[in-house]
């Protein structure tokens, strides 16, 4: 017998509630019907309150109209009658969101699935009203912020339609021919950007963003013609529709052209993490992906450095025989610690960026990636240098690290950490780098051309295990004394260097020692060092005359780099001047900083500067980093090891086909040794939550506890749902288990017969699951391992 497919009536409610994404995407719907319905002009007004959408369309003629394309989900349109419409379904969004009242032409709708469930009430109206009106109230008031919200999502989502859409009395569309594009066709206009999202407007309607690493550059696309899109409209179906394949083709042609143009030195973000997924999947030449394209981000700097660059940096780093080894920052609060350690040379630390490139949440995910792409590279090109030389370094805990770095900073004097040449170097060079923050700092030229205003921050000689200078923000910079002592050799270069460093500091705008350089840091370094190009020039020809002055003064032979320097300009101004032209370098307005006195170092400001170092160094001596980055990597393997128990005690549990259920199996004492090992996790991993949320662990009740431990997928989602609450409304751990639709007697209903004799008041299916896993009882059928530890535990209470 056939029989005809039939839908229940609970697909409408299904229509109405599970489209309904915003606000925003309901009244757009609207908008598209209005467009499907002719109009040539829509009217659309939102408040807290509600809505009303208004059109000069063809609206519902008759009776029958309503009853078959109201009344009606599902109703498809014909082809060619609808520039949007498919199936007309979309009205039903905005019925999940407000009481509605539609009127057109002689007839009138109302709406209210709370009140009159999945019903209307049709009337007839009088005066007849053209076109189509709807207005609605919301069932809950939106608040300011929903509301503002509400208003710039329609903009962008209606931005190019083909009729003319008044939000709150305000024209909000554009007309797409009357732009500049970078491009068209006869499928759609295109614009073109370095990096960003792609967004795709189907007609004039917004559909989704593209990520940018899908294109490798950002951009905006605005079809002529309907793309095929799925029914709720959100996603477009690529591989069938013949019109999408026209606008991918010549888009891809415009993103590979701007790719081109920008470079090899201007890789963008977007093209780095498109790389990174075509490594993954085996796209395009793999060879010249693995060895040209910057795909891994290492600190410090954030440096973008290829796959092989990578590989060889990590071989120069081999403990306990391993061929390589690097590190990953575990979030964004570790890169301040892995600069430090970057930067002292210890390990290769990769920036958390290089993890969220390839897609991966954990730096396990990221070795296994690593392993996937060499796997590619060596079935593409087996016989290649890369293939044979490719391979997975060992990665080392990052905690591990972080932990044994000793950071030792303090502030040295000048007379006694420097020989007397040196000193009189650093000594003219003190006061031009003094000058020079001041003006790094927001400072301006004095009427004499010297500094004024910035920042007063005295110039200081340190030594650091970490930093080559730093600077508390507000009264003092400090430089390396390794990096001092250079100027006897290289004074020139040396001196350079430093200015550049005062740059560096002066850029932080603050305390250097525990931050990290964001983007708007390296703007801010940028803008220095450009537009104080001259000044920093102005104090490098003081600092020279001032240090060739003091030793003129003390009868020094005019012999070294210094000398050469000063003679050099001296004879470009004397040659100058012979030729009627101003001298190189006005020596006369550089007299009073060339003569200026050099204040004293002040011993009591060192004294009390490192009395504040003091107070929070560490008094451990420095660490065998061999020893440490050996077992760093150790620890690496225990926590993923852990990592894979824990996840198979949850989710890998197979059939176990017992000879008799009434007897414990022979290994079934042996499990019991494996409960401390995983009640002793289950602490570790409360320890590390607490630690994490930076609260104490007594803090972390069980519900709260589990509910983080297991419900949540990175630090960032843990932070997220502890600043949420979002365990809050369920009581208890049993409560939390138990899913929305099953409440906790049902649950415990769900408790197999045959385990009720062993339970104790209170404990649920659950309880019981994880603490026969917690107890090694994993590897058997769904129920028999749960079974077998009731047994096991009341033969043991017993004993």
């Amino acid at each position: 017998m056939q029989l005809p497919f039939e839908l229940d009536p609970q697909i409408i409610h299904h229509i109405i509630y599970s489209q309904a994404g915003s606000i925003g995407k309901a009244l757009i719907e609207l908008l598209m019907n209005s467009v499907d319905a002719r109009a040539t002009s829509v009217q659309l007004s939102l408040t807290r309150d509600g809505f009303t959408c208004s059109d000069n369309g063809q609206g519902f003629a008759s009776r029958e109209d309503v009853i078959n394309y109201f009344g009606r989900f599902g109703t498809p349109h014909q082809e060619g009658d609808a520039t949007y419409g498919r199936f007309r379904l979309g009205r039903g969004q905005i019925m999940a969101h407000a009481r509605t009242h539609w009127r057109s032409v002689n007839w009138q709708m109302k709406v209210d699935t709370r009140a009159m469930g999945y019903s209307y009430q049709l009337d007839e109206q009088v005066p007849t009203l053209a076109g189509c009106a709807v207005s609605g109230e919301w069932y809950e008031p939106l608040s300011d912020t929903e509301l503002m919200s509400a208003i710039q999502e329609l903009r962008d989502l209606v931005r190019y339609t083909p009729v003319s859409v008044s939000l709150n009395d305000r024209v909000i569309t554009r007309l797409p021919a009357s732009e500049k594009w970078d491009a068209e066709d006869d499928f759609a206009w295109y614009r073109i950007r370095e990096d960003g999202a792609v967004s795709i407007y189907n007609q004039g309607v917004l559909v989704r963003h593209d990520a940018g690493h899908i294109w490798g550059v950002g951009g905006l696309i605005v079809s002529k013609k309907a793309i095929a899109l799925n029914v709720s409209r959100t996603e477009i179906l690529r591989k069938t529709c013949p019109v999408w394949a026209g606008i991918a083709a010549h888009f891809g042609k415009l993103a590979a052209t701007m790719t081109a143009k920008t470079g090899e030195h201007r890789k963008t973000e977007s093209r780095r993490e498109k790389m990174a997924r075509a490594l993954m999947a085996s796209e395009g030449d793999l060879i010249a992906l693995y060895s040209r394209e910057e795909v891994i981000t290492l600190l410090p700097g954030k440096k973008h450095v290829t796959l092989t660059n990578f590989l060889s940096q990590c071989r120069r780093i081999t403990p306990g025989g391993y061929e390589g080894c690097y590190a990953v920052a575990d979030g964004a609060n570790d890169v301040p610690r892995g600069e430090l350690l970057a930067g002292t040379g210890i390990a290769i630390i990769v920036h958390p960026l290089t993890l969220t490139r390839f897609g991966c949440y954990s730096t396990a995910e990221f070795t296994e990636c690593l392993g996937r792409i060499h796997e590619n590279l060596r079935t593409y090109d087996p016989d290649s240098w890369y293939s044979s030389r490719a391979f997975e370094p060992a990665v080392v805990d990052f905690a591990t690290l972080s932990e044994a770095f000793v950071e030792r900073t303090q502030l040295v004097s000048e007379k006694n950490a420097l020989d007397a040449e040196t000193r009189r170097a650093w000594v003219a060079l003190r006061w031009c780098l003094h000058e020079y923050a001041r003006r790094c700092t927001g400072g301006h030229e004095g009427y004499d051309r010297s500094a004024r205003g910035g920042k007063n921050l005295t110039i200081l000689l340190g030594e650091s295990t970490s930093a080559e200078a730093w600077t508390d923000g507000k009264s003092y910079i400090a430089c390396n004394v390794k990096v001092v002592r250079r100027l006897r050799s290289e004074p020139l270069r040396t001196a350079g260097y430093l200015f550049s460093l005062i740059e560096h500091e002066a850029a932080h705008e603050g305390d250097s020692m525990d931050c990290g350089h964001d983007e708007a840091f390296y703007q801010r370094f940028h803008d220095i060092s450009i537009n104080l190009a001259d000044v920093r020039q102005r104090y490098i020809h003081v600092w020279m005359m001032k240090y060739t002055t003091s030793m003129e003064n003390e009868g020094k032979k005019a012999a070294g780099k210094a000398w050469q320097e000063r003679y050099l300009s001296d004879r470009v101004g004397n040659g100058r001047e012979k030729r009627g032209l101003p001298r190189l370098i006005d020596e006369a307005s550089l007299a009073a900083d060339i003569h200026a006195d050099v204040p004293e170092e002040n011993p009591l400001l060192i004294t009390r500067l490192n009395l504040q170092l003091r107070h929070g160094s560490d008094p451990r001596p420095e660490p065998d980093w061999d020893y440490v980055k050996l077992n760093g990597i150790l620890t690496f393997l225990r926590k993923e090891e852990a990592r894979r128990q824990i996840t198979v005690t949850n989710a890998l549990r197979f059939d176990y086909d017992a000879a008799d259920q009434d007897d414990d199996p022979e290994w079934l004492p042996s499990l019991q040794d494996d409960e401390d090992n995983q009640a002793q996790y289950v602490e570790q991993e409360k320890d590390r939550i607490a630690g994490l949320l930076n609260i104490h662990r007594d803090l972390l009740a069980d519900n709260i506890f589990f509910f983080l431990w297991l419900e949540t997928d990175n630090e960032d989602d843990l932070l997220a749902a502890w600043q949420e609450k979002r365990w809050e409304g369920r009581e208890s751990v049993d409560d939390w288990l138990c899913s929305d639709d099953q409440s906790w007697e049902e649950a415990q209903e769900a408790i197999p017969e045959d385990w009720k004799p062993y339970l104790r008041p209170g404990e649920t299916r659950w309880m019981i699951e994880r603490n026969a896993a917690a107890a090694g009882f994993t590897f058997m059928g769904h129920f028999r391992a749960e079974l077998y530890y009731l047994k096991w535990r009341a033969a043991q209470e017993e004993e």
